[in-house]
């Protein structure tokens, strides 16, 4: 074999690929690999705390359609808590847990705050029922005024100008979907309400 054949057989051998190469080339796969794995875990992450989000929103927004309904339709509101009326009746605005009211049937309507089992109850005539779980913070702002007859008779305010109530939910045990695996996520909404009846 002449030399120069030699020569150009050990150059061919020569241009595979070294361990020094294969090692670098792996590094560098690896690296990218592990990039795009975190960036898949932080977009499916994103996804699970915007459904909670979602979901927590969607219930808050329900429960609190439902009290600021029936703010406006029903008529005699009030404190949910007794020891509150005396204050109410003197024009004082009341932060309580709760309010209550009479429907166009006279029925009792009260949704107020259970805080050991963060829940707000929905009382209809004595039977309670929760409406909403997960609740953190219920508070709803009673602004009293008077009525056209308490005016003429000078007596007290006897009527609700507007009540505005706060709500916080966070996910719990009772609440979570099986895709919701943060549990860290809170909600809260704040809205007023005036009751129809008392435009004169």
């Amino acid at each position: 074999m002449r030399t120069k054949d030699v020569h150009t057989l050990q150059r061919r051998v020569r241009r595979g690929v070294g361990l020094a190469e294969l090692l670098i080339a792996l590094a560098i796969t690896s690296m990218l690999l592990t990039a795009v794995a975190m960036a898949l875990d932080a977009s499916f992450h994103s996804y699970r705390v915007n459904q909670e989000q979602s979901a927590l929103t969607q219930r808050a927004r329900l429960a609190m359609h439902r009290i600021l309904t029936s703010v406006r339709q029903h008529d005699a509101h009030a404190p949910a808590t007794s020891s509150q009326l005396v204050n109410f009746s003197l024009g004082i605005r009341i932060n309580d847990t709760g309010i209550a009211m009479l429907d166009d049937a006279g029925n009792d309507i009260i949704y107020r705050y259970d805080a050991p089992n963060q829940r707000i109850i929905y009382d209809f005539n004595g039977t309670a029922r929760t409406l909403l779980d997960g609740v953190t913070q219920f508070q709803v702002s009673l602004e009293p005024m008077r009525s056209a007859t308490s005016i003429r008779t000078g007596g007290g305010y006897d009527l609700l100008n507007r009540a505005t109530v706060l709500l916080t939910v966070r996910t719990t045990d009772k609440t979570s979907m099986a895709s919701e695996t943060t549990g860290q996520q809170t909600v809260t909404l704040s809205s007023s309400a005036q009751p129809r009846r008392n435009v004169w």
